[in-house]
């Protein structure tokens, strides 16, 4: 296995991969999940064994591109269906929190609306109730330990042949280097052509001041 650490790989997967990581995870609680993409959004729809229709729907965002309004109208059709929602995110905890939060917060834990109607919390996202979950990456790390599946993802999704911090650091060295070495071999040749055509000058003008010396044979 890879020295990485799970959350580095998990940090770099895109939506697809997030969602099949997820999938995983639930298989192994013997859960039963389908995927569902509508306008761009990715939504696992999951059934834990003996249910034969879901109970859970998860909204998968690895960017945590979430918005209020968008967070509000599904948390509202996960009520009317009576399943449990959830927001999943790779990304930015700090700014899904706070996004859950402005979708949920009453009117006293807001400020005052700004020129473009927009309000910022006044308490920590986390004193807003909220009827629907966070998972955030933390939280997908510890679930893929306690599945023993964390190795296994590392292994799949690391791509070793992908340079490290290091070896780019280093490619970029080298190449300043090479750029250098050519700008050196570059001005050398110039020196070298200048030397040469000084020469020639004064060959040329020693031979015009032997013929006016001396005449013609």
């Amino acid at each position: 296995m890879s020295d990485v650490s799970l959350s580095s790989v998990l940090s770099f997967l895109d939506t697809d991969d997030a969602a099949t990581v997820v999938e995983r995870v639930r298989a192994t609680r013997g859960e039963r999940t389908k995927r569902s993409v509508r306008d761009g959004r990715t939504f696992l729809f999951a059934a834990p064994e003996g249910e034969s229709q879901p109970t859970e729907v998860v909204w998968i965002d690895v960017e945590a591109a979430f918005d209020a309004r968008s967070v509000e109208a599904f948390a509202e059709r996960c009520d009317d269906r009576g399943i449990v929602g959830t927001l999943l995110t790779t990304g930015d905890e700090a700014q899904a929190s706070e996004t859950l939060a402005l979708a949920f917060a009453t009117d006293e834990q807001l400020d005052e609306p700004d020129e473009d109607g927009d309000r910022d919390l006044l308490v920590d996202p986390d004193e807003v109730e909220r009827p629907i979950d966070l998972v955030a990456l933390p939280d997908l790390v510890a679930a893929l330990e306690d599945a023993d599946l964390d190795e296994a993802i590392i292994d799949e999704y690391h791509e070793p042949h992908e340079p490290e911090f290091e070896d780019i650091v280093n490619e970029i060295d080298a190449e300043e280097a090479r750029t250098a070495a050519e700008a050196d071999a570059a001005s050398g040749a110039g020196s070298g052509r200048a030397l040469a055509l000084l020469v020639a000058a004064v060959v040329v003008v020693a031979v015009v001041a032997a013929l006016v010396l001396f005449g013609p044979f």
